[in-house]
């Protein structure tokens, strides 16, 4: 899953993670990786989910909700089908 929105801000992904955070939606356990940066004036996340059916109720019922209480209008994300997948086991995040 692909998020690309133009002239989001490194803050307002703060403020997302926190409300996240807080209302204890994260960490999710469908969510195989997740990975967010900076290109140009656009703010990317790549997720790797289990399902795409689970990353779009997570949208539904987690995101999408703070998203209009943060007063941010994101596009639906875009879906790849993924060919290869490796991961080692992280404990904590790893912030920048």
């Amino acid at each position: 899953m692909v998020f690309e929105v133009p002239g989001m801000t490194s803050k307002e992904y703060d403020a997302i993670m926190d409300e996240l955070l807080a209302q204890h939606k994260l960490p999710n356990p469908h969510v195989l990786s997740h990975v967010a940066f900076q290109k140009g004036d656009t703010w990317c996340v790549v997720d790797v989910w289990e399902s795409k059916e689970t990353c779009l109720e997570f949208g539904q019922d987690a995101l999408f909700p703070i998203f209009q209480k943060l007063g941010l209008k994101i596009d639906q994300p875009q879906f790849y089908p993924v060919h290869n997948f490796i991961s080692t086991t992280v404990t904590e995040a790893v912030p920048a």
